[in-house]
């Protein structure tokens, strides 16, 4: 019974490699999976992004693979993950993501999503540096909101809503978040769980 509660445990814990991972962006191997509260997330685009001058590999992953943004952005659960391609600091990664959020929103909208961010900035401040190929995840859950966890297994409470972590989603470039090649990589078979199914399937 506790190998196979340490089994489970192992499974959902926060991984951040995988040798057996669906695809490389920038030489970083990416999981093709992300589990979530025992829920699978599939990862649904990949790409690479530069972020205070700092390059790092990027991917979504929601519930079922979609090529609509629409269900991207109305998903229950979906997780963003970021990987360094060499050591960055957390301060570097909190204000890029601040920076980002700003450029790519209202001046209204951005202050109200100060205080979140401000949270979510205090936290990377604490990662004095992220090392290459460490994951740092933002996974969001309805009703509850953005956890935000690194590599060190620092785990902070939910922070704002489906408009902060679709905000900063829509900042990264549209293959991070939606990418049907990825999506092919990840799902060869037609049958897989995590493929988007045509309307006729449904």
């Amino acid at each position: 019974m506790k190998k196979l509660l340490l089994a489970a445990a192992l499974a959902t814990s926060f991984i951040s490699a995988n040798a057996n991972a669906a695809i490389k962006v920038g030489g970083v191997s990416i999981e093709q999976s992300a589990p979530a509260n025992g829920v699978p997330l599939w990862i649904n685009g990949a790409g690479l992004v530069t972020l205070a001058g700092h390059r790092l590999a990027a991917a979504l992953y929601v519930p079922q693979n979609t090529t609509s943004n629409s269900d991207i952005m109305t998903a229950r659960m979906k997780e963003l993950r970021l990987i360094p391609l060499k050591p960055m600091g957390g301060a570097q990664l909190g204000m890029a993501i601040d920076a980002l959020v700003k450029k790519g929103v209202s001046a209204a909208q951005y202050k109200q999503y100060q205080p979140d961010l401000a949270k979510m900035q205090d936290m990377f401040k604490s990662v004095k540096t992220i090392a290459a190929g460490e994951t740092v995840s933002l996974r969001f859950f309805s009703k509850q909101g953005t956890y935000v966890m690194v590599p060190s297994g620092l785990k902070m409470a939910p922070i704002g809503g489906s408009e902060l972590f679709d905000s900063i989603a829509r900042s990264l470039p549209a293959s991070v978040i939606n990418s049907a090649a990825v999506q092919r990589q990840n799902h060869p078979t037609a049958d897989c769980l995590g493929c988007a199914k045509s309307e006729k399937a449904l």
